[in-house]
């Protein structure tokens, strides 16, 4: 009996130990042969440190070589997702330590699984007081690391802030889309501007050093080394002092017509080369600072801009579309002469108001401006001459001449964003509104009312047109790039955008109405004494509010452009009252002349 059981317990323990041995062997086979390659990437891991070394961004130029957006030194606290062994104790720590919630602390750690030695940056440019707090919890916090990292820095703050643009996290899209391009998930990246436009040329290529350790994580030698690659950099067509002045001068513009009663909700400046297209200055305000971005925004600051009633996120001089006003008669004037509607010599009566069919159609000055020729309707913005020269084109030959001037159409600036803006067609109405066009709007789409939209970029480049007997240049922002030694490696040359073809004698009408608004129209009491010849054109545009918006556009010299301008003051009066003030600070700056009071025509007594 005794012997059967002993035979019995020898069996069982023969099969228990053999079991044992085949788990053991399965075990090692599935360790050494399946996952061989992964523990030995395990074993690799755990014998060097890495240490990551960002690449600084691109530095920014103005034409002259003064730096507009750099880099400065600074540190971030990071968390190495492999070495993050405690999440739970961990996270609500380090949420404590950098403002930071526990979920956003997640989702980014989250994000970094990819690249599991890669330091996610969960706050970066932290000061000294949040370094000190987190020093006293180091110990605890397996993981988490301190890094000396550069983040941007734009010299002047708010200065050419739509131009720049910001910086901000990597979103997933974003990643997915640049990971095989060597991008990390806690990256930061051009969100807006010049920033986001020329992201792959400024982001440069991260480096970093592999050190080999001993048992108690010391360094004993260096494994390998790969050099940060800085990113490429942008000389700009912009002249960061025309910059200066032109963002005071707008300050100053807007503060002053708030003083006296107009909303003035906000403004644009363009300057553009006339020549070249080269963009000068491009100041769009209210404004904000990109510097607010670079350690990431918080939430609250972020909701605050994009609630902001004035829009400080918004660049007009490109993303918003107004009323040209009568800075369009421009075009009425070149589509009635090419059209052979009328010449240079008719005489027109500006008796104050126009009548069609029994309905009254006002001018700016109701007492009439008298006879006139078409350059001094030009001069003085009659508005019922140009009602009766719509009457004779039509609106939709009004809109096929609107086009080729560029309204309507995209200039194709190298920034986000742009807005095409609105050449109304009879068709269209039809199909926006289905309902039929009356004879009315043709004669407000006459002096830039009614459905035209426009953008001050396509009002500057309209004046360019005239400027250069119809040859519209592609506005450009970025002269050349440099290689991280300084090195240029692309220059960018001037680019037709396209031609406007009329007669000789049609540009020359134009000219003289526009150079004669500056010496005896609507511009002339603000240009008394004004050092050089100006060739340009006030506009009121009326905002459906009972506001009007303010502008002025213009050339100079007038025998000989150098610059093209376009200035627009939102709900500002009318355009000789703001927008031409404005517009001689910045000429007075462009041509270094000696600044004088400057005289502002009464409201109601000018366009």
């Amino acid at each position: 009996m005794w012997d059967i059981e002993k035979s019995r317990r020898m069996t069982t323990l023969t099969v228990i130990v053999f079991g044992v041995m085949a788990l053991l062997v399965a075990r090692l086979a599935w360790m050494q042969i399946l996952q061989g390659a992964q523990y030995k990437k395990y074993a690799e891991d755990n014998r060097l440190s890495k240490v990551y070394e960002q690449a600084p961004r691109g530095t920014i130029y103005d034409r002259n070589g003064a730096v507009l957006v750099g880099n400065r030194p600074s540190f971030a606290i990071s968390v190495i997702p492999v070495q993050y062994t405690n999440p739970q104790a961990e996270t609500a720590v380090l949420a404590s330590l950098t403002d930071l919630t526990p979920a956003e602390i997640e989702v980014m750690i989250q994000a970094g699984q990819e690249s599991p030695y890669t330091p996610i940056r969960l706050k970066r440019d932290v000061n000294q007081a949040m370094l000190a707090r987190f020093e006293e919890h180091k110990a605890s916090l397996p993981g988490v690391i301190v890094e000396a990292i550069p983040v941007r820095y734009y010299v002047y703050g708010q200065l050419a802030a739509h131009l720049m643009g910001y910086i901000g996290r990597i979103n997933e899209e974003e990643y997915s889309a640049r990971k095989a391009q060597g991008y990390n998930p806690s990256d930061m990246i051009g969100k807006d501007g010049l920033e986001r436009v020329w992201e792959k040329e400024l982001h440069g290529v991260d480096g970093g050093r592999e050190f080999e350790v001993n048992a108690a994580g010391e360094e004993v030698g260096l494994f390998g080394e790969k050099t940060a690659i800085p990113g490429r950099s942008l000389v700009l067509t912009i002249d960061a002092n025309l910059q200066k002045v032109v963002e005071t001068a707008l300050d100053e513009q807007l503060a002053a017509s708030r003083q006296i009663g107009y909303p003035a909700k906000g403004g644009a400046v363009i300057v553009l080369a006339a020549r070249t297209g080269a963009v000068l200055a491009m100041a769009s305000k209210p404004s904000f600072d990109p510097n607010a971005f670079v350690g990431g925004i918080s939430s609250r600051d972020w909701n605050a801009l994009l609630t902001d009633k004035n829009d400080p996120l918004t660049d007009r001089v490109i993303q918003n579309a107004y009323p040209p006003g009568s800075v369009f008669k421009i075009v009425t004037a070149a589509a009635a002469l090419d059209m052979g509607l009328t010449t240079p010599d008719e005489v027109f009566e500006d008796r104050g108001v126009y009548n069609l069919n029994g309905w009254s159609f006002y001018g700016w000055e109701p007492r009439g401006l008298g006879r006139l020729i078409l350059k001094d309707a030009i001069a003085k913005s009659s508005d019922p001459t140009f009602y009766e020269l719509a009457r004779r084109i039509g609106p939709d030959n009004l809109a096929t001449y609107a086009l080729t001037f560029g309204y309507g159409k995209l200039t194709g600036i190298k920034l986000p964003g742009e807005e095409q803006g609105l050449v109304p067609t009879e068709e269209w109405k039809k199909a926006t509104y289905n309902e039929v066009w009356y004879p009315g709007e043709t004669l407000t789409a006459g002096i830039g009312q009614g459905y035209y939209l426009a953008t001050p970029l396509q009002q500057a480049l309209s004046l360019m047109a005239v400027a250069n007997g119809g040859v519209v240049y592609r506005p450009m922002l970025v002269d050349k790039i440099l290689d991280p030694s300084g090195v240029p490696t692309v220059k960018f040359n001037p680019e037709v955008l396209r031609t406007v073809y009329l007669r000789p004698e049609v540009w020359d009408t134009i000219r003289q109405g526009l150079e004669g608004a500056i010496t005896t129209g609507t511009a002339a009491i603000t240009f008394q004494g004004f050092g050089r010849r100006v060739a340009g054109k006030t506009g009121s545009a009326e905002t459906g509010r009972g506001t009007v918006h303010s502008w002025f556009a213009c050339y100079v010299p007038a025998d000989k452009p150098e610059i093209v301008m376009a200035v627009l003051i939102e709900e500002a009066g009318e355009g000789a009252e703001a927008a031409v003030p404005l517009g001689r600070r910045v000429l007075e700056a462009y041509f270094s002349l000696p600044a004088g009071k400057v005289k502002i025509s009464p409201p109601g007594k000018s366009d």
